[in-house]
């Protein structure tokens, strides 16, 4: 598993509300920070968009990825415009300390004649007001599928640029992480990864994730375990031993404290099961 890889399989997303809108020339809203994601589709009509600063002149195709606790500022330009709104909640577990779209560098706005979400779009708004429970596992299928289209537009096979974000000394880490998944580094060796005192590699561990650092790498541990423990018949003592942890009971409890479960009850939640 690499970086980017991780990155996208801790990204957790949830459906929250989709709505059709048809907005006139007197449409404008001032410095408002969003509290989810937002994804917008315009269906007709231009208007001028800022996200945090940053100017956008949008028109009918576009697609509009706004993250949340973003800050936004619109004014309509058409005398008419008609735009679908998908709201949702979004975030990368082991960094939730920044924003997903800015971790996996997704374009703040596309073409949508390149991108095959309209058909996807229909049948969510077909189903927008249908109250029937299970109706949400349909818009959630829906909304992965949009972003599934999105990510492979916008970053294609380029994932150079992907956690962009992230300071470099960080991704310095995570690699190291991967290429030695039996390693558990104490403070003093990531330091030295990153000629860095461990003050200062606390502090930018902080800043960037807002986790220690020793907390950061037992998320990813966690991660790498969750995999294993899904997707193989490995015993735990040995899992704990591969992620660099000799200890399999002090593994257990970390697994626990980061998850809720154990890893015998996450493997009976998420494992095979087919040849037990």
């Amino acid at each position: 598993m690499n970086s980017f890889q991780l990155l996208i399989e801790a990204l957790a997303v949830r459906f929250l509300h989709i709505t059709h809108y048809e907005l006139d020339y007197r449409w404008q809203q001032s410095q408002r920070t969003l509290r989810h994601s937002v994804l917008w589709f315009v269906q007709q009509g231009s208007f001028q968009l800022e996200i945090n600063q940053v100017s956008f002149r949008c028109k009918e195709g576009h697609i509009l990825i706004l993250p949340g606790d973003c800050v936004i500022s619109s004014h309509a330009i058409s005398d008419q415009i008609k735009l679908v709104s998908i709201n949702f909640d979004a975030h990368i577990s082991f960094v939730s300390h920044q924003s997903w779209a800015q971790l996996l560098n997704v374009p703040l706005l596309l073409e949508g004649d390149s991108i095959p979400i309209q058909s996807i779009l229909t049948e969510m708004l077909g189903h927008a007001r249908d109250t029937a429970p299970f109706v949400y596992l349909l818009q959630q299928s829906c909304l992965l599928r949009i972003l599934y289209e999105l990510l492979r537009k916008g970053i294609t096979d380029d994932t150079s640029g992907a956690y962009s974000q992230l300071d470099k000394r960080i991704h310095m880490i995570i690699h190291y992480l991967h290429a030695h998944p039996n390693r558990m580094p104490e403070m003093k060796e990531l330091a030295e990864l990153v000629q860095l005192s461990e003050s200062h590699v606390r502090k930018l561990f902080i800043k960037q994730t807002g986790q220690a650092p020793l907390h950061f790498v037992h998320h990813i541990k966690i991660e790498q375990a969750k995999k294993q423990l899904a997707s193989t018949v490995k015993a735990i003592s040995q899992i704990s031993y591969e992620l660099g942890i000799d200890n399999a009971n002090y593994f257990s409890r970390l697994f626990k404290a980061k998850t809720g479960l154990t890893p015998l009850q996450y493997r009976q939640q998420y494992g095979l099961w087919l040849n037990e």
